[in-house]
């Protein structure tokens, strides 16, 4: 990876926007890249896009985007997701575009998980699994400057 990955504050850039991160000493570099690089995948999207933001739940989710009436339009989640809480955001935010990203791995093991845990839920908005390839870094110049489409990643819609 370049050099501008191993500083601890992380600036991004994508349409016309600043996403500033702070890698923390015990946090995996991957996990604040997927979280940039699903910014900038669903910002045309969601232009209310925020990271690392406190909603008053139990659980926090690394990307999100609120209705007006404080509700999650957006939820994503980077790296690492349990079980239990798969289950509970998939039944509990029934109206909300979740979106897992796995770094460079087979999608098969938790894209059957996540299936389980939507067998139960009657849901009305999207579930989306995207994996990043392992040289997804390279979708970031020099600068910061972020050029990623969903042609660059695999995608599975469930």
């Amino acid at each position: 990876m370049t050099e501008r990955f191993l500083r601890r504050k992380l600036s991004f850039c994508a349409h016309g926007r600043t996403l500033v991160l702070v890698k923390h000493p015990n946090e995996k570099l991957e996990h604040r890249l997927m979280m940039a690089l699903l910014w900038a995948l669903y910002l045309p999207q969601y232009p209310g896009l925020r990271v690392d933001v406190p909603i008053g739940r139990r659980y926090r989710p690394d990307l999100v985007q609120l209705a007006p009436d404080g509700q999650p339009q957006f939820w994503g989640e980077a790296g690492e997701v349990g079980a239990e809480k798969l289950h509970a955001l998939c039944t509990r935010f029934r109206a909300t575009h979740l979106v897992f990203a796995k770094w460079a791995t087979n999608p098969q093991p938790f894209a059957a998980l996540l299936q389980a845990a939507l067998r139960t839920a009657q849901r009305t908005a999207p579930v989306e699994l995207i994996v990043f390839r392992a040289d997804a870094a390279d979708c970031v110049d020099a600068t910061g400057q972020i050029e990623i489409s969903f042609g660059d990643v695999e995608r599975v819609q469930l």
